[in-house]
């Protein structure tokens, strides 16, 4: 009896350490991936500019930036400089001293005098995502700047990243109401949500979400792809902050998910196709219809979730496989999700 006890227990404790080093293992695979991609304070760089001096402090940022300067000028907020640096630019002066974008530069500044923190995260999850899935290509570059509110995260090319600090300054940060953006939206516009966007931004520059000739559980799945990657390579982020949600309202769609799946089968919405009617369910909104006013919205994309996971769990797939597989009937027989 005490020799098989002692095989038991040493078996227990080989598991253990088994256990312990398989995990040990992959945390070190994750952590010395190798990821080539450098960090750009444009911000920073932009908002010191000499407005005496606009030609040469942007002829020095054309050298520093050499493509991205151009693409922000003229693209993201749409000053048409076409590399003519000229200290005569009105709208370009006018960029740089008006009050209300002045004020924009420096509360950024003073809320990210740096972005070590920021950098940190993005290219923890950058390699995680290399870990999980090959096929997606890796940004080389991170650029941060100032939208003049209009812009979270955008991908400029395949290797190009830029994210929009501006649109990370808290739910209080009032320009945000003053300019017409809902208070439930602002839940995305905390500096935690920046590796959020910008992990989103890649996932939809590969998979964009194509709303068009879909029924509702086509788009609930697609929608749920992208929080299950989301949760796959930032682990640490809060589940409530992928979708989205307050913690209370993440709360709530736990206690209650079984009434949310029960709510689309019952009114025969799986299969429906007609957009306008359900395309708010895998939009962020201020709750749900047809819910208490604790709903909060997008409660499709949430069941999608919960749907992709437990195919993902109960067919042991790798995120490459979950993401690329197409049949949305398929993957709602082989998940068996019965919340």
């Amino acid at each position: 009896m005490r020799k098989r006890t002692f095989i038991f227990f040493s078996f227990l404790i080989a598991g253990s350490l088994f256990f312990t080093y398989s995990c040990n293992q992959r945390k070190k695979q994750h952590s010395e991936i190798q990821i080539n991609c450098r960090f750009f304070p444009f911000y920073r760089d932009f908002a010191a500019i000499d407005t005496q001096h606009i030609s040469a402090g942007l002829q020095q940022l054309k050298t520093k930036y050499p493509d991205f300067l151009d693409f922000y000028l003229d693209t993201l907020i749409q000053l048409h400089v076409n590399g003519q640096y000229s200290d005569n630019n009105r709208m370009l002066y006018s960029y740089l001293v008006y009050k209300d974008y002045r004020n924009l530069f420096d509360t950024v500044n003073k809320a990210f005098p740096d972005t070590r923190q920021q950098d940190r995260e993005i290219r923890k999850a950058l390699q995680n995502l290399k870990y999980y899935d090959t096929a997606f290509i890796i940004p080389s570059r991170v650029f941060y700047f100032v939208s003049a509110l209009r812009l979270s995260a955008i991908t400029h090319n395949d290797t190009d990243l830029g994210i929009g600090l501006d649109m990370f300054l808290g739910r209080s940060f009032a320009p945000y109401a003053s300019i017409g953006i809902p208070d439930y939206a602002t839940i995305r516009f905390t500096r935690e949500n920046i590796p959020v966007w910008a992990c989103r931004t890649i996932y939809e520059n590969r998979f964009p979400f194509e709303p068009d000739n879909k029924n509702l559980l086509e788009m609930m799945l697609e929608r749920g792809k992208e929080i299950y990657y989301l949760k796959k390579i930032l682990p640490d982020i809060p589940e409530n902050l992928l979708l989205g949600y307050t913690p209370e309202q993440m709360k709530w769609c736990n206690d209650n998910e079984a009434a949310i799946y029960n709510f689309f089968i019952q009114n025969n919405l799986l299969y429906e196709h007609n957009l306008q009617q359900i395309v708010r369910y895998v939009m962020d909104g201020p709750s749900t219809a047809g819910f208490s006013g604790d709903s909060p919205g997008n409660l499709g994309s949430f069941t999608g979730w919960k749907i992709i996971e437990q195919f993902a769990a109960h067919k042991h797939l790798d995120m490459e496989t979950v993401l690329t597989t197409r049949n949305a009937q398929q993957i709602l027989q082989e998940a068996r999700y019965k919340p």
